[in-house]
């Protein structure tokens, strides 16, 4: 059974479906069959015994990929994989709904949810996966991390995406940038050009904006800003020379100001309030905008649900702040992607399905739907995929580097993020005030957020060291970090 929460080749007419509640979750079938027994662990009731294997993600491009490895896997073992894929912006809802409820799918992603892996740990969302090393072979080994992959020397979750990429690709519509006469190697490399080339798009486009935006999804413009920030020159939310955190430095402020310029070029297709990302991508086939800023799965959803409109789709890297910077972005390392439940009551099967994953020939599978960059960018260049996605791996190859991270080189610093509380606002919620006008004085707002994470860092290191951990802010300074340089995963040491 596959249920599509958001059908692939329907997204116009699924663009104002409401949020998930429990009544969504009854429609999906996420009650607990006859056959299975409600377990007594704090996530409680994913595939019971006997029942199917429940699997729960958020990767759209690779949906039909998957039924047919559920369809092998059933074929061989006999278990039955009930998949469901989610709208990212609303998956986080329906997995807190599952949890609190004890319905937990057996195998997950965490998009939407906005919670440090380490948090949802120790809340006992997760359990470790059941596979050696030769199962995982073809994964590099400097994927796996303790406090990433792996907790306490065991594998929690599987690193098959690449660090090297980042969400904030310029992808625009070919006829709407010829009508506006623009030259894409030229006018959308720099702000000033995406503006300049949003304008024309709106002036010449015959009632076409010149940029749509998911301004519903606050975490993905958080992700641009992001992008943005670093794409002119900044370094990251927080700087590893000193540790602090850099949300008001004129990087962030001169990002966010980028976009609410556009705003305010009335260029920004006036329904992006109500918009998250499947649903602006939809519009934007359309005709109805001529930028999107997005990762390098567009082109796999494209493909997937709107392929006439393949012969109009291109795409270029993040716009920088300034002609003549080259791009330069860091990536701290990944987690892994998929995470099996600590309710499951079929971890075993689990763990023999999630190593199906593992295997060179799936990765390779996977790599040619167009979605998320493989753990192994060189399996792009065996792939069979659409040009824009060799090219946007070629960028990224180019431009992202891998930042050092205080949680690899210190397991301690995983509990002091999981003691942190959440700020609100956060950097996507502040993103969309300054677009939607409510926040004034960007440097200010911004400012006042990394002061108090700042100090809900403090706070959350004084508990962590005060349960008898080594842990301090110096943990979030490294003293050897070269910027435009990667900082590589030997340095921390094995897993």
């Amino acid at each position: 059974m596959v249920n599509r929460m958001v059908n692939r080749r329907k997204f116009l007419a699924a663009s104002g479906g409401a949020l998930l509640g429990a009544a969504g979750l009854g429609a999906c079938n996420t009650a607990p069959s006859t056959t299975e027994r409600s377990s007594g662990s704090s996530g409680g009731g994913g595939g019971g015994r006997g029942g199917p294997l429940r699997w729960w993600d958020h990767f759209q491009p690779r949906a039909d990929l998957h039924e047919k490895i559920f369809a092998e896997f059933e074929k061989s073992t006999g278990v039955h994989v009930e998949y469901t894929v989610y709208n990212p912006n609303k998956q986080g809802q329906a997995l807190q709904l599952a949890f609190s409820s004890k319905q937990m799918p057996d195998v997950f992603t965490t998009a939407g949810l906005g919670v440090p892996a380490a948090r949802l740990r120790k809340q006992g969302w997760f359990a470790p996966i059941d596979l050696d090393e030769k199962a995982l072979a073809a994964i590099p080994k400097s994927a796996f991390l303790e406090g990433f992959t792996h907790y306490g020397g065991k594998l929690y979750s599987l690193p098959l995406v690449s660090f090297r990429q980042y969400t904030t690709l310029t992808w625009f519509n070919t006829d709407l940038m010829k009508k506006a006469g623009a030259d894409p190697a030229r006018d959308v490399t720099t702000w000033d050009g995406v503006r300049k080339t949003a304008r024309a798009i709106k002036r010449t486009g015959g009632g076409a904006y010149g940029w749509i935006a998911p301004l519903q999804f606050a975490p993905r413009m958080g992700e641009h800003v992001e992008d943005l920030a670093q794409a002119a020159g900044g370094v990251g939310s927080v700087d590893p020379r000193t540790g602090e955190y850099t949300y008001g430095s004129d990087a962030f402020v001169h990002a966010i100001e980028f976009l609410a310029s556009m705003k305010r070029d009335g260029v920004l297709f006036p329904a992006s309030s109500s918009l998250d990302a499947r649903t602006a991508r939809a519009r934007w086939t359309t005709g109805i905008a001529g930028v999107f800023f997005d990762g390098p799965w567009n082109v796999g959803v494209v493909n997937d649900g709107f392929k006439q409109f393949l012969d109009k789709l291109d795409v270029a890297p993040v716009p920088v702040a300034e002609a003549g910077r080259a791009p330069v972005l860091y990536s701290a390392p990944k987690a892994g992607d998929f995470w099996l439940s600590a309710s499951s009551e079929v971890a075993g099967k689990a763990s023999e399905l999630l190593g199906r994953f593992a295997t060179e020939d799936v990765m390779l599978r996977e790599a040619e739907q167009m979605d998320a960059m493989p753990v192994d960018l060189g399996l792009v260049d065996k792939a069979n995929v659409h040009p824009t996605f060799k090219q946007a791996a070629e960028f990224y190859r180019r431009q992202v580097r891998l930042a050092p991270s205080p949680v690899a080189r210190n397991a301690a610093v995983s509990d002091v993020i999981a003691e942190m509380k959440p700020i609100d606002p956060n950097l996507g919620t502040l993103v969309q005030g300054a677009l939607g006008g409510q926040v004034k004085d960007i440097r200010k707002a911004l400012t006042e957020y990394a002061g108090k994470l700042t100090a809900e860092r403090a706070r959350a290191i004084k508990v962590v060291a005060g349960k008898g951990a080594e842990v301090s802010e110096d943990d979030w300074k490294f003293d050897d970090w070269k910027p435009g340089e990667d900082y590589g995963t030997h340095k921390y040491g094995s897993s």
